[in-house]
Formats: structure tokens, C-alpha cells, sequence
């Protein structure tokens, strides 16, 4: 079994709660310690697995267009008519 440093393990522990429960990665970057951004997601990017299937449902809801039902006025055309 590889000896690992209580520093480590700290890191570690630190890094994953905080990256897996939302922390943005600069917030977290330096609590941690790092002087870059880039260090913190060198290290520990691998546990932020759903990250990108998060970012992409919001850019889903964002650019998902709402249905309208015909005949009904869109926001921006009753706005125009004032």
C-alpha cells in the first residue's frame, strides 16, 4: 500500500467535497492553496465527472425554444404593440 502524507489526503477530501457539491474551481483553488486555476484541474478534474452534463442541460434550457400555441402573440409582439 502506498504511504500517503495526512496533507494529501486533506487535499483530497477537500478538493472532492468542494468540486462535487458546486464550488466553483477558483473558489476552490485557492482554499486549496493553488496559485493557478489550472493546477486545481490538473489534479482533481477527473471528480467533476457531471460537470459538463450539468453545463450542457442548462444551455439546453436556455436554447430550447417555448412552444406556442397558434394564434397566441409572442411576448415581444404584445411588448412592440405598446
Amino acid at each position: 500500500m502506498k504511504k500517503i502524507r495526512f496533507h494529501n489526503l486533506r487535499h483530497t477530501a477537500v478538493a472532492s467535497l468542494l468540486l462535487n457539491n458546486g464550488v466553483p474551481v477558483i473558489v476552490a483553488s485557492k482554499m486549496l492553496g493553488h496559485a493557478k486555476t489550472s493546477t486545481t484541474l490538473n489534479i482533481y478534474g477527473h471528480l467533476m465527472p457531471t460537470m459538463q452534463e450539468q453545463a450542457a442541460q442548462v444551455m439546453d434550457e436556455i436554447v430550447t425554444l417555448i412552444p406556442v400555441k397558434f394564434g397566441e402573440k409572442l411576448d415581444s409582439e404584445i411588448l412592440s404593440q405598446r
